[in-house]
């Protein structure tokens, strides 16, 4: 194709009526619909109602049909909802139509194709397809396509001559054949694209939106509008009617609707009012000191401080060498605020305060509204409202550099993150143990090293708090002069080692039976042979049982300090954690980042899918080649497509992007393959412009523990797991009052709900299942993932 057809829209006044089938891709596809064929693009959903009640009229309004891929079958009306109807317009009522995957299945169905299963389903399979040059794949050269699909249309040519598969035959008389996937052998030839020998519809098997489709794929969209719009000049068909106002362009401008509560606008909420009232009534503003951190660890800096046994929340790189930020949240009582949502009953408890809330799309607003309210006026502020010299040394100043001046941190938990896309929740348990969906604390008091500057930032968001921060400063300097003359110093005692030990060997371990996980796999490869998911991410849980230690005079005879100081130790990863807050204890040590967002807008994902275990023999090649396998491309590819959907249904598919794909990164222990998606939000300034929050909650849960599509595999994935995942699976770090954030995928990790009556920690581990997985290879996956866990707390 011309570069011109690429990049100059074909008419800026042209719309096209999307239907989703409840897809993971489709704001990829709309996305593609609005780059390359410049039209305006209204997107309705299958179940939606009043769409359905609409429909002649939304079609006189629009110049074309898209509809969507999903889960299922076209033969099943709650898959298709009212598609079937756009098959049977009138000849009076026709306009181009386009299926993709599911819509394609769809228009080959209702127009004399059987839609059967594949002998080997297709998901995240990138494979070239055979055509002719013909009608809308004229001009394409090379079709490398990415598919999808378990199910295929079948237009009965078993046995014909090779010219029979470009021409209709008997059986379908009104569909013509334009591309063909010749290249498997297990499955025979696969039906890639077709049209109506007279109406115009047209559509495609494969996903022309997905990162690994070739250009050609793309270009076949241009081709199939200028079709469509020949069609609609050479029948005289126009629009006839308005687009009522309930349907609006899918633009950037429809996300701005739910934007957060800008503070200043409306009143400040209860809960907003109670985070405020800490600071008292002077405008906030961020006391800060910048101190050398060399030779100064995190773990050091909070036992010096003397907080290793209080509540705190430490988000840790553990010296890896992907990592550069530890950040220390102190929790001040009186002062911090730890607030928590339910999405069991619904309920939002801060302080003394609890609500009952309509759903967990009210806290969001909430959170934004505080986080903004407590913006720190360093740089406006009248320097003669300032009481101290040092406020009036560093008034009109903020340390960039430092990712985080205070706010939320905490985590969100699986079940909120099933909540948010509206899918049921597993059985809650009954004994009154659940701990909570959302945890965060407000701290107002923080520490950040920067290990790439060797650099420490103490801040405090507290009125006249300097005396803390010169103390703090104080005790760095001393810490790091000592490590100068006798390196960083631990103060771990062999006492707290050997009780540590002692503990563990005597702890029950619980792991999952082979027999129980390996007929979970082959239950989920049923669902992908079925069309319901591409990739199911299922998991499970191992759990250590402490028994009771009369000895000890504290309620735990585990010290979850010296665990986590253990685990750092021995399994270090960029993006650790340990938190001890009211009824819960996590110690983690995460590879994978979820979403980062700078202060001005720069979005980024870092799924994780493709895991080997080192070992004797396993060397960086042979890792490499392993992961670079068909198996773990596919798993990887899903994902990344499925993420680009979540990050550009806020930010728009023209500003999203992959910068690494499925590169393989070395650990402590494991090689993994890893990709790497960014996008860039719009000003803040902007009114009511989408904030990384935005990202955050439409990014949820996230995709590399779910599957895809994501509705769907939840659904399935409750069904057949039947237990909450908890924290495990959810995300872990911070929200920050300049407007930045980062949070980590919360797996490697260890979980302890103090509500329960014995102590007990848990372990979440699991994996991608994928059509081209084995039960035994995705037991053994499950199995390294939980026991590099296991390991790093026995060695």
């Amino acid at each position: 194709m011309g570069s011109v057809t690429r990049t100059t829209p074909l008419n800026e006044q042209l719309s096209i009526l999307y239907v989703d089938c409840f897809d993971s891709f489709t704001n990829n596809i709309i996305g593609l619909l609005e780059e390359r064929l410049g039209a305006n693009v209204i997107m309705v959903r299958i179940d939606d109602k009043q769409a359905d009640r609409d429909l002649h009229t939304l079609l006189r309004a629009v110049d074309g049909v898209v509809i969507g891929p999903g889960p299922g079958h076209p033969g099943n009306p709650q898959d298709v909802g009212f598609i079937n109807k756009l098959w049977a317009l009138s000849d009076s009522e026709l306009l181009p139509i386009f299926g993709i995957c599911l819509g394609f299945q769809s228009l080959c169905l209702n127009h004399g194709a059987d839609v059967k299963r594949l002998e080997s389903p297709r998901h995240g399979i990138v494979s070239r397809s055979t055509h002719q040059g013909t009608d809308i794949l004229k001009g394409l050269g090379d079709l490398d396509c990415t598919q999808y699909h378990s199910l295929h249309a079948d237009l009965e040519l078993t046995g014909a001559r090779p010219t029979h598969f470009w021409q209709p035959n008997n059986v379908c008389p009104d569909l013509l054949p334009l591309a063909w996937d010749l290249s498997d052998g297990n499955n025979g030839p696969v039906l890639m694209a077709v049209r109506h020998v007279s109406k115009p519809f047209w559509g495609c098997q494969f996903h022309p939106e997905s990162i690994c489709t070739s250009e050609a794929g793309k270009d076949l969209l241009v081709n199939w509008w200028r079709h469509a719009l020949q069609w609609s000049a050479h029948n005289g068909r126009v629009k006839t009617m308005e687009l009522p106002g309930r349907y609006l362009p899918n633009s950037l401008s429809s996300f701005f609707v739910d934007a957060p509560i800008q503070s200043g606008h409306l009143q400040a909420s209860h809960l907003a009012q109670e985070l405020r009232s800490a600071a008292g009534r002077d405008d906030i503003f961020l006391r800060w000191a910048k101190y050398p951190a060399q030779g100064v660890t995190p773990t050091v800096l909070l036992e010096k401080l003397g907080h290793r046994d209080d509540e705190v929340i430490l988000l840790d790189s553990q010296g890896h060498n992907m990592g550069r930020f530890d950040i220390l949240g102190l929790v001040v009582p009186g002062k911090t605020a730890n607030v928590t949502y339910s999405s069991y009953d619904r309920t939002l408890r801060y302080g003394n305060h609890f609500k009952n809330i309509d759903s967990i799309e009210e806290c969001w607003p909430l959170f934004q509204e505080a986080l903004d309210i407590y913006y720190p006026q360093n740089q406006e502020i009248d320097r003669s409202k300032l009481r101290s010299d040092m406020d009036r040394f560093i008034a009109g100043h903020l340390p960039a550099d430092s990712p985080f001046w205070g706010g939320f941190m905490g985590y969100i938990s699986y079940e909120a993150g099933l909540e948010t896309i509206d899918v049921g929740l597993p059985e809650k348990p009954t004994d009154g143990s659940a701990i909570p969906d959302i945890n965060f604390a407000f701290i107002h008091r923080s520490i950040v090293i920067d290990h790439h500057t060797n650099q420490i930032y103490v801040q405090s968001l507290l009125p006249n708090d300097w005396t803390w921060i010169l103390r703090v400063g104080s005790l760095i300097d001393s810490v790091s002069a000592a490590s100068s003359k006798s390196g960083c110093p631990s103060l771990t005692s062999i006492a707290d080692t050997r009780h540590l030990n002692d503990t563990l060997a005597r702890s029950t371990i619980t792991r999952p039976t082979g027999d129980s996980y390996r007929a979970q796999v082959q239950n989920c490869q049923d669902h992908l042979r079925a069309g319901d998911s591409y990739e199911l991410c299922l998991t499970d849980e191992s759990s250590i049982v402490i028994p009771s230690d009369p000895s000890s005079n504290s309620h735990s005879p585990l010290d979850a300090w010296s665990l986590y100081k253990k685990m750092r130790l021995n399994n270090p990863a960029p993006h650790g954690a340990y938190l001890n807050l009211p009824n819960i204890s996590i110690v983690g040590t995460s590879p994978e980042r979820f979403l980062s967002w700078s202060r001005g807008g720069h979005c980024q994902f870092r799924p994780i899918k493709g895991t080997v275990k080192k070992g004797p023999g396993m060397t960086h090649s042979i890792a490499s080649e392993i992961l670079n396998s068909s198996k773990e491309r596919a798993e990887n590819l899903m994902i990344v497509d499925l993420i680009r959907h979540d990050l550009s249904g806020v930010v728009g598919a023209d500003n999203t992007w992959v910068s690494k794909l499925m590169v393989m990164e070395e650990y402590e222990k494991v090689y993994q393959l890893v990709s790497v998606i960014e996008g860039q939000l719009p000003p803040a300034e902007l009114p009511g412009a989408p904030r990384g929050l935005h990202v955050l909650k439409n990014s949820l849960p996230p995709g590399s523990m779910t599957g895809a599509p994501k509705k769907r595999s939840c659904e399935i994935l409750v069904d057949m797991e039947k237990r909450p995942r908890g924290v495990y699976a959810g995300v872990l770090g911070y929200m920050d009052v300049g407007g930045a954030g980062d949070f980590a995928v919360v797996i490697r990790t260890l979980v302890r709900n103090k509500l329960e009556e014995q102590e007990v920690w848990r372990i979440g581990a699991g994996g991608a299942v994928t059509i081209q997985s084995t039960d035994e290879g995705e037991f053994e996956e499950m199995e390294i993932k939980a026991g590099s866990v296991l390991e790093s707390m026995m060695k």
